[in-house]
């Protein structure tokens, strides 16, 4: 496969994953996607409403100067923590919350077990194993409750938002356009990580370039591993 010119290529695993992507999860994406109308936009700790509540994000800058920063909400639950009686059972909707819920810092990762180098050479790629040290500082805390996701938000800022009026051919009063439509619903991507259904945690993968580069709602998620 051929790599686009002038992206950057990143090696990405999808692996089928059974974790019981349940209409109230598909729901949950589309609610965040719809309903992301931020209340303090500008500010470094931006706060959205969710069918759920309110949730505190933090707004992160990029470095590079064509890139706006992005908004990050990390830790955000799509289930119910699947301890107790929910262990082994399909997820259940998240309980609403009241007040503002800070959404700054990833939660735990579902339990597993990496320290079997020799293992994890077999099962991984190269990339992959080549920053296993890198990779251990991400799944230090472990926890069953561990059904959480992380979205990443583009904003309006930054110099490649902007199209020169040379470029706009429909643009008759000569000015700069915004190529991100305030107005409009933006896409989202929903990352699955690998791991052989025995390891792995979305936190590791940081979508802020690619939600900034493509106008795009990347979102990753923790799912249950191994006999979970």
């Amino acid at each position: 496969m051929s790599k686009p010119v002038g992206l950057l290529w990143l090696p990405l695993i999808f692996t089928p994953v059974c974790v019981m992507l349940n209409s109230n999860f598909l729901l949950w994406i589309t609610a965040l996607a719809i309903r992301f109308t931020l209340i303090e936009g500008q500010a470094q700790y931006p706060v959205v409403t969710t069918n759920y509540g309110k949730i505190r994000g933090v707004r992160t800058p990029l470095p590079n100067e064509i890139l706006g920063p992005v908004e990050q909400y990390l830790g955000v639950p799509y289930a119910s923590p699947p301890t107790g009686e929910r262990r082994f059972q399909p997820p259940e909707p998240p309980s609403s919350w009241t007040g503002i819920r800070n959404a700054t810092q990833f939660a735990a990762v579902c339990p597993q077990y990496l320290d079997e180098r020799s293992l994890l050479n077999d099962m991984l790629p190269v990339w992959f194993t080549a920053n296993l040290d890198t990779v251990m500082t991400y799944v230090q805390d472990q926890n069953e409750d561990c059904l959480y996701l992380n979205i990443y938000v583009p904003t309006e800022d930054g110099a490649n938002t902007k199209k020169s009026a040379d470029d706009i051919t429909s643009n008759d009063r000569g000015e700069d356009e915004d190529i991100h439509d305030q107005n409009s619903k933006k896409p989202v991507m929903v990352y699955i990580h690998g791991g052989s259904y025995m390891e792995g945690t979305g936190n590791i993968v940081d979508g802020s370039i690619l939600a900034s580069y493509g106008n795009v709602i990347v979102v990753t998620i923790n799912y249950r591993l191994g006999v979970l």
